[in-house]
């Protein structure tokens, strides 16, 4: 539908972007396969940009961690150790990202028969986990500097000051940067990171400050940073590990992938089952074809084969395996029954 069409639609809101996202759908089907050769091309060299990424936060993270400590320990904020804590966090996690990156690109076919891509995912539930430790440990800190009600509220250097808002500057170009590659995991991982760093940093900041008006706004400044970092980092552990159990892909993928199957041959007359489902990071992809019943083995093999070939180039599928019937009357087979 057009989209003079369907700006025309009064009824909804929702029945106008239906029609977009079905316009949206329809396009991506009819896109040529030389088409899909020059997104992975595309793909490859904005794998530099994501390389950019990475070593780029690891690099201006070791110079904030200094900086930061310098000014937690000058200050001796609670706050502001609040903040130090969750810049020497980024660096680690810098490094596991780095790590985990590199290891997936390195196969071992006989030790891993599947890749490695999922150690990705697997280093971002490792970070999540000891942030939460962190933040946890942060949180019991500050309530036994609140329970100490004798305690002179800290006062921060000019120093100090300048040094934590050189931080927040710094982590809103990472942000800016990250986020407009966030189509990637490590870099929307990043963005997410930079983004908690500016609310925490900031808050931290005003926290510290606004302690010499009232000296426990600095213990609670830093259980509120914590909590930010807490919850923000087990929400995301939840998320990548729906990713590592096996969360199915969504609707519009999976109505790619029956069209893709249909429409591969004229040899295949239907499509049993379709299904995609995540392993990290990337996909694992299951397809049923079905083929007349007279079909030689040699035909139905050809056919299969190159049709897993095809969906293997999809962007984001990892392995895609084919499986060829002859009639639709049974249960799916590779449903595991408990």
């Amino acid at each position: 539908m057009s989209e003079d069409k369907i700006k025309a639609i009064q009824s909804s809101k929702k029945v106008r972007e239906f029609y977009r996202e079905q316009n949206e759908l329809i396009t991506e089907l009819l896109d040529p396969a030389e088409s899909r050769e020059g997104a992975q091309e595309q793909e490859e060299r904005n794998q530099v940009k994501l390389k950019i990424a990475i070593y780029g936060s690891v690099g201006v993270n070791v110079c904030l961690f200094l900086l930061q400590l310098y000014a937690a320990i000058s200050s001796k904020s609670l706050a502001l150790f609040a903040t130090m804590a969750d810049s020497f966090m980024d660096l680690l996690s810098g490094v596991i990202l780095m790590y985990a990156a590199r290891a997936s690109t390195k196969s071992n076919w006989f030790k891993y028969p599947s890749g490695k891509s999922r150690m990705e995912t697997a280093g971002t539930i490792v970070f999540a986990s000891l942030m939460a430790t962190v933040s946890l440990q942060l949180i019991i800190e500050s309530v036994r500097a609140l329970m100490d009600s004798d305690k002179q509220p800290p006062m921060p250097s000019p120093l100090a000051i300048a040094f934590v808002g050189f931080a927040l500057v710094s982590k809103l170009g990472l942000f800016i940067y990250c986020r407009a590659i966030s189509q990637y995991n490590a870099a929307n991982i990043l963005a997410i990171d930079h983004r908690n760093d500016l609310v925490v940093n900031g808050f931290g900041l005003f926290a510290s400050l606004m302690s010499r008006l009232c000296w426990w706004l600095d213990p609670a400044g830093a259980i509120v940073v914590a909590l930010i970092i807490l919850r923000s980092w087990v929400w995301t552990a939840y998320e990548q590990m729906q990713l590592i159990v096996g969360k199915t892909a969504d609707p519009a993928f999976l109505k790619k992938l029956t069209y893709i199957a249909l429409t591969h041959h004229r040899k295949i007359l239907q499509v049993d089952t379709c299904t995609a489902y995540h392993a990290g990071n990337n996909l694992f992809v299951e397809v049923d074809v079905v083929m007349a019943p007279e079909t030689p083995l040699r035909e139905s093999h050809d056919i299969s084969e190159s049709l897993q070939i095809k969906l293997e180039s999809l962007a984001n599928v990892e392995r895609a395996f084919v499986h060829v019937d002859y009639e639709t009357s049974h249960a799916p087979e590779h449903r595991k029954l408990k």
